[in-house]
């Protein structure tokens, strides 16, 4: 059951880093990843470094949630 569990969110990871890098807008996504408090872009010429912090936080706490659900453990 884990085994299924992690396939599918490392499809949906390398799906998601696909579309990002080839720049795919997703309807919804786009609009509010990297834009939220707490995320930093920071510039200097033609270096742009990003960190989105705020952003990691909350998908991090949606798969945790969501791996808790398909947990075996009662």
């Amino acid at each position: 059951m884990i085994g299924r569990f992690l396939s599918l969110i490392i499809f949906f990871l390398i799906a998601t880093g696909l579309a990002i890098h080839f720049d795919v807008e997703i309807p919804y996504f786009s609009s509010w990843i990297g834009h939220l408090p707490g995320d930093l872009i920071l510039k200097k010429g033609k270096v742009i470094i990003f960190l989105p912090f705020t952003t990691s936080v909350i998908l991090s706490a949606g798969l945790s949630l969501l791996g808790s659900f398909f947990s075996d453990r009662r």
